[in-house]
């Protein structure tokens, strides 16, 4: 029994407290579409990863537009 799936133990489970096969498979079906936590951690992962993404580009264009200022400042008073 210990190769069954997550999903068939529940549903032994409900049909052994008295609910039908219908109502097992409803809630089985309910319980496999929640993500698991690989998938949670998948998820945060690329949200950060996004994340930095974004801090980068916005750190090199802050550089980029200091550095022009500065050529700028440095052109036109010289």
């Amino acid at each position: 029994m210990s190769v069954m799936t997550p999903i068939l133990r529940i549903r032994k489970v409900l049909r052994s407290i008295g609910a039908s096969a219908d109502q097992a498979d409803e809630f089985a079906d309910a319980m496999n579409g929640y993500p698991t936590n690989d998938d949670f951690q998948q998820r945060l992962d690329a949200m950060f990863a996004q994340q930095f993404n974004r801090m980068l580009v916005a750190m090199v264009t802050i550089v980029g537009l200091a550095v022009a200022i500065i050529a700028v400042l440095m052109v036109a008073l010289d």
